[in-house]
C-alpha cells in the first residue's frame, strides 16, 4: 500500500474513533441528564405536587401534608425490571440490605448496559381510612417526548398491569385477590408541542351499570390509573402547580438561579445542596440538545432554519427519512416536527 493509501486509512480510522468518542460522550451526558431529572422528581416535596394534581385521593390535602404524611419511605429509582423475563438490578452482593420490608417495590427506564427496562421512580403512598389505611403503589416516569412513536397511555396501561401482576407472591397469594393494591403510573412529558402543553389526562376503570341498580364498591375495581402530564413552554405559566413546577425545572430557557428561586419562593421547597447540584446539572447538560437529538452547539436560529427547510421539502413531497438525511437531523425529530405542524394547521 502506498503512503497515500495508508494515510487515508489512518485518517478514516481516526475519524471513526472520534465519532465513537463523541457518541459515548453524548450517551453519558444523556444518561446523566436523565439521572438528575429523576433525582429531582423523586424528592418527596416534588412528588407531593404531582400527586395532588394527578390523583383524586390527594386533591383535598396540602402538598406539605402529602409530602410529610402520605409518601412512605424513600422512593426507589431504577431497581426492578418491568418485564417479567428481565432480571432486577442487583446490589453489591457483599452488602447487606438495609430494607426490612417484605413487599417488593419496583422502579425504571432503559439500562444502557444490559437493555433491561426498569421503572423510573417507584414508591408507596398511603391514605387514612375507616378500615385502617390504604396503600397505593405509584410509578412515575419521565418521558423526553410525548410522541415517542407509540401511544403513551398504552405503555402506561402495560406498566400498571405489570405492577398488579407483580403483587402475586408478595402482597397476595393464590385466590387472595381482595388484597390487591391500587396502582398508578404517572407520565411526565418534558418536550411537548405548544398545542398539547399544559394538559393533564387521566385514564382509569369505571363501572357501567347496564341493568339494575346494583353497584360494586369503587375500591374493588378502581385499581389501575394512568395519568399523563404534558409540560413544555406553555406549562411554565400554568395554573396547575405541578405542571408549572415541572415545566420550570425542565425549561431550557430559565437559568439555574431562576429555577432555584422558583423552588424556594414560589413552591416553598427547601433546596438541599444535593438538589441544587441536580438542578445545576440539568442546566449545564442542556436538555434542548440531549433530549431533542440535535448536534451539540446548535443555535436556536439554526434550529428554526432546519425546521423551515424540513417543511419546504415535505411540501414538495419528500419523505421524512430523506428530509432527515438532507438536513442531517435524526428521523424521529423530523417526523415530530412535521406532526406538530399538522396539528397546528388543523387547529
Amino acid at each position: 500500500m502506498d503512503s497515500s493509501g495508508q494515510e487515508k486509512k489512518t485518517t478514516a480510522s481516526m475519524s471513526s474513533e472520534i465519532a465513537q468518542n463523541l457518541k459515548v460522550a453524548d450517551e453519558n451526558a444523556t444518561f446523566k441528564y436523565d439521572e438528575s431529572a429523576r433525582n429531582i422528581v423523586a424528592q418527596k416535596s416534588v412528588l407531593a405536587y404531582i400527586l395532588k394534581s394527578a390523583l383524586d385521593e390527594y386533591a383535598a390535602y396540602t402538598v406539605q401534608e402529602i409530602a410529610e404524611r402520605f409518601i412512605e419511605g424513600e422512593p426507589e429509582l431504577r431497581k426492578i425490571a418491568i418485564h417479567q423475563d428481565h432480571p432486577d438490578r442487583q446490589d453489591d452482593p457483599g452488602m447487606m440490605s438495609g430494607d426490612d420490608r417484605i413487599e417488593g417495590k419496583p422502579t425504571a427506564d432503559k439500562s444502557q448496559r444490559d437493555g433491561t427496562v426498569y421503572f423510573d421512580i417507584r414508591f408507596i403512598a398511603v391514605l387514612p381510612s375507616n378500615g385502617g389505611r390504604i396503600e397505593i403503589l405509584i410509578n412515575c416516569e419521565i418521558q423526553n417526548r410525548d410522541t415517542p412513536g407509540y401511544p403513551i397511555p398504552k405503555r402506561g396501561i402495560y406498566y400498571t398491569a405489570r405492577m398488579i401482576s407483580s403483587q402475586r407472591g408478595t402482597i397476595f397469594k393464590d385466590q387472595e385477590y381482595g388484597k390487591i393494591k391500587k396502582v398508578a403510573s404517572i407520565w411526565l412529558c418534558e418536550d411537548t408541542a405548544d398545542v398539547r402543553s399544559d394538559t393533564i389526562n387521566r385514564y382509569s376503570f369505571t363501572e357501567e351499570c347496564l341493568r339494575g341498580d346494583f353497584h360494586e364498591e369503587k375500591k374493588d375495581y378502581d385499581l389501575m390509573t394512568v395519568v399523563v402530564l404534558r409540560l413544555g413552554r406553555k406549562g411554565e405559566n400554568s395554573r396547575d402547580n405541578a405542571i408549572r413546577l415541572l415545566s420550570k425545572m425542565f425549561s431550557t430557557d430559565l437559568s439555574y438561579q431562576d429555577k432555584l428561586d422558583a423552588l424556594q419562593n414560589e413552591f416553598k421547597i427547601s433546596v438541599s445542596k444535593k438538589m441544587s447540584e441536580e438542578v445545576l446539572d440539568l442546566c449545564n447538560l442542556s436538555a434542548g440538545v440531549y433530549n431533542k437529538g440535535y448536534d451539540s452547539g446548535i443555535s436556536a436560529g439554526e434550529m428554526k432554519k432546519a425546521k423551515s427547510t424540513a417543511y419546504k421539502l415535505h411540501d414538495k413531497g419528500m419523505p421524512c427519512e430523506e428530509i432527515a438525511d438532507t438536513i442531517e437531523v435524526d428521523t424521529d425529530t423530523v417526523c415530530e416536527w412535521l406532526a406538530e405542524r399538522e396539528e397546528m394547521l388543523v387547529k
